[in-house]
């Protein structure tokens, strides 16, 4: 127990430093050799948890997705959310618990090789979202999901671009921006006037008696 809690500890420190260097900007000129001497470690207690520095941003921003799911299916109430609700909730708690590393994200968050982990999980979850709201009637399949996780990853990125020039207090203007900016790409992903229409015409053809035509030679 003593040994995995010193690993974990370890691991938590290269996390922290890497954070640190990253903000101050020193992190992409250095070398892991360097950068086990500010921790006075081995390079051989860096590989057992990382690969590579890099290795060490992807960790960070996969975690903030671990972090928010968690925290979302932990809550007693997320279950009985709708899928509009649920997308919503992921956007309003991502930026939450982020909040305390702002400065980190700052400098990272146009690295898109860095962020692959997190993409990842993001779409996996909105995945699982929207296959419920598929099943559920709240959002129309039309065999556009793909589409659908398309739209919410490049807003939640836009977001995060928007958040970090935000200067409004508590953020407040975030908030605004995640509920105006998700309202149309939510109500296209539900049942909307389009649908409507088509059901509409669809069912009056079906009743039309319409006259055979007959072509002349």
């Amino acid at each position: 127990m003593a040994t995995k809690t010193k690993e974990t500890s370890l691991e938590t420190r290269i996390v922290e430093l890497y954070k640190q260097l990253t903000v101050e900007g020193k992190i992409r000129k250095m070398s892991v050799y360097s950068f086990c001497k500010l921790l006075d470690i081995s390079e051989a207690d860096f590989y057992k948890h990382f690969a590579s520095l890099d290795a060490i941003g992807r960790k960070i921003w996969t975690s903030y997705a671990d972090e928010v799911i968690s925290a979302l299916k932990e809550s007693e109430t997320y279950a009985s959310y709708s899928a509009r609700e649920k997308i919503l909730a992921y956007f309003f708690t991502f930026f939450e618990n982020v909040l305390k590393d702002r400065s980190f994200i700052a400098k990272t968050y146009t690295n898109f090789s860095l962020l692959r982990g997190y993409q990842r999980k993001f779409r996996a979850h909105m995945a699982e979202v929207v296959q419920e709201g598929v099943i559920a009637d709240e959002i129309q399949s039309r065999h556009l999901e793909n589409l659908y996780l398309d739209v919410l990853w490049g807003l939640h990125w836009g977001l995060i671009q928007f958040w970090l020039n935000d200067e409004s207090e508590g953020f407040q203007d975030t908030e605004k921006a995640i509920e105006t900016y998700l309202r149309i790409p939510l109500e296209l992903m539900g049942q909307n006037v389009l649908d409507s229409a088509y059901e509409a015409l669809r069912f009056t053809l079906s009743r039309l008696k319409l006259p055979r035509i007959t072509i002349l030679s």
